[in-house]
């Protein structure tokens, strides 16, 4: 939970540096690449960590009506 959080605090960093920064006729790459690409790139590296994003089999599992034992982490 906390990295997505995480995640949402980076993007929203960035959104909220492009919005002020729309009306500029050029954006300065010193303040640009550490505001905007930075946060981009470390949210979209966080996505990558192990069991944030469900596996396919498990989301399977799920829509078909079975769960998961959390005690054992296994599908039932």
């Amino acid at each position: 939970m906390y990295i997505l959080c995480l995640i949402v605090v980076l993007l929203l960093i960035r959104e909220i540096y492009l919005a002020a920064t729309i009306n500029t006729t050029h954006q300065n790459e010193a303040s640009w690449y550490p505001v905007a690409a930075l946060p981009e790139l470390l949210a979209v590296m966080l996505f990558a960590v192990p069991g944030l994003v469900p596996e396919k089999k498990e989301l399977n599992a799920l829509a078909h009506g079975h769960g998961k034992n959390f005690e054992t982490n296994e599908l039932v």
